[in-house]
């Protein structure tokens, strides 16, 4: 009798334990379904609206323009939502899009802080979180794609940086070297630049900056912007230069924004990032759309005996320039950038920031609102490149384009 009522209270607990779980199960194929059907009706909104700039009539024929999927601020980890390391779907949605076949997206970009971190996470959890990013980021993905470094990347919020920060070559092992695509850097540096095919005609460049570029870890990149001397002697000398064609139109990825040259603009965006002068970079693009020389020194922001020189002169040097794409802020800008060495003849560069990903980490200044699940949980930019024309397009996936349901247009010539 006694094992018979055990035979039954056993039977009863498989059977009250088989119902929950099943009842889980379907909760969880619940939540899966609203999450595809959602990506669904923000991939329709986005392809409805971008589908009028993917193509221009020439003569007429459709020419189709270059396409890029700009996503930035990812922060992959144990705690964001959308981007939880051991599912990153925020990532895997931008993938998907990118590679539909309808769209033809030509190049996918992602301007830094894949990962995010506190104090307290370690260098193996760093590099966990890091491995699931580019996971998602390259898997299945058939797309060019490249990556920039972030402040969050090398994880240096700990000041005891032997125990906790990602070394230089440990980054590259973990982001640069797995790019899908070939690129032309100087060794194992995590800058590079790459060139595509622009469907217009010519060569589009991308140009990557390492706003993490130091030999030792000295100073904190959770907190400043780091461009070395050898790396701005190869943006001046090799990536603006080394095979550069009257046809060749440059984009330079960068996670730090610059600043703005509108004043009001300028009151409202942080810029104050860079060890060195913030107008570095700036200039010497200046100097390549001017096609002049530049001759300047850069101090170091903490030590007066440090500085970067540069001396350069694009005079025979051909090319364009179309546009910075940037990450940092948490969420969507575009403006003209300040530069003292503006040529007046020219229109001021533009400076092209993306939305973070994660809602989780949400900015307290931005007017874009988002929301733990349902259509303004992610949120990544689209571009359209007409180089003939010397016009960006400018629309968006998700949140983003709640605020701006209109094509965005900019002339960068």
């Amino acid at each position: 009798m006694m094992n018979r009522f055990k035979y039954l209270i056993t039977c009863s607990l498989i059977l009250i334990i088989g119902l929950f779980f099943g009842c889980d199960d379907k909760r969880v194929s619940v939540i899966e379904e609203k999450i595809k059907e959602d990506f669904e009706i923000n991939k329709e909104n986005t392809v409805r609206l971008f589908m009028p700039v993917m193509y221009d009539e020439e003569e007429g024929e459709q020419a189709e323009l270059f396409k890029i999927v700009h996503v930035s601020d990812a922060h992959v980890s144990s705690w964001s939502n959308g981007n939880n390391y051991q599912n990153p779907r925020n990532v895997k949605e931008a993938v998907e899009f990118a590679n539909d076949t309808v769209i033809k997206i030509n190049a996918m970009v992602a301007t830094g802080d894949h990962i995010s971190n506190h104090m307290e996470t370690s260098r193996e959890e760093a590099i966990k979180y890091f491995n699931n990013f580019t996971y998602a980021y390259f898997r299945n993905n058939r797309i060019p794609s490249f990556t920039v470094t972030g402040n969050h990347d090398v994880n240096m919020l700990n000041q005891d940086y032997a125990t906790f920060a990602i070394s230089k070559s440990s980054l590259y092992n973990l982001l640069t070297s797995k790019i899908n695509y070939k690129i032309n850097s100087p060794g194992a540096e995590n800058y590079y630049y790459a060139d595509l095919e622009n469907p217009r005609g010519g060569t589009i460049r991308m140009i990557a900056l390492d706003v993490t570029d130091q030999e030792e870890l000295i100073f904190s990149t959770q907190h400043y912007a780091i461009l070395s001397q050898k790396q701005i002697d190869w943006l001046c000398q090799i990536a603006l230069k080394k095979d550069m064609t009257e046809h060749h139109s440059v984009i330079i990825l960068t996670h730090h924004p610059f600043p703005p040259a509108d004043e009001e603009s300028f009151k409202k965006v942080i810029y104050d990032f860079y060890l060195h002068n913030w107008n570095m970079v700036p200039e010497i693009v200046e100097a390549f759309r001017s096609k002049q020389a530049l001759t300047k020194k850069y101090r170091n922001r903490f030590l007066a005996s440090d500085s970067i020189a540069v001396n350069v002169s694009f005079s025979n040097s051909p090319g364009e320039f179309v546009c910075y794409l940037g990450g940092h802020m948490h969420t969507y800008l575009d403006y003209e950038v300040k530069s003292s060495t503006n040529n007046s003849a020219l229109p001021k560069q533009i400076m092209l920031i993306a939305n973070n990903m994660s809602a989780s980490e949400k900015s307290e200044t931005t007017h874009i609102e988002r929301s733990a699940t349902g259509l303004q949980n992610n949120t990544f930019n689209l571009y359209s490149i007409d180089t003939k024309k010397k016009i960006i397009y400018v629309t968006f996936f998700g949140a983003t384009s709640f605020y701006y349901p209109h094509i965005l247009s900019f002339h960068y010539l």
